[in-house]
């Protein structure tokens, strides 16, 4: 387990492996038993919420199918890093 203080490489390869499997879903791609029927029932939604257990807290994303197709995988696996991270990203 890790919390938002863990080494930043053991939380980035955490959050590549969450994006690879949803972007993985998204081309209908097999992926791992233990997701796929979840994943599965979240294509007929518009949008599908993902659980991420830590040590110190439980962080749930709600991202829409729209945004994954138009989202790379880095960037999303970016994303989903900075929550666990509660870091926030200032654009200028």
């Amino acid at each position: 387990m890790t919390t938002k203080n863990s080494p930043l490489r053991v939380l980035k390869a955490q959050a590549d492996q969450i994006a690879a499997t949803i972007m993985a879903a998204e081309r209908g791609e097999k992926i791992d038993a233990h997701f796929a029927d979840k994943l599965k029932e979240a294509r007929r939604l518009d949008s599908f919420k993902i659980g991420i257990a830590m040590d110190d807290k439980i962080v749930t994303i709600d991202i829409g199918w729209d945004l994954i197709r138009s989202t790379g995988e880095v960037a999303l696996a970016q994303y989903i890093l900075d929550q666990m991270r509660e870091t926030r990203r200032v654009l200028n």
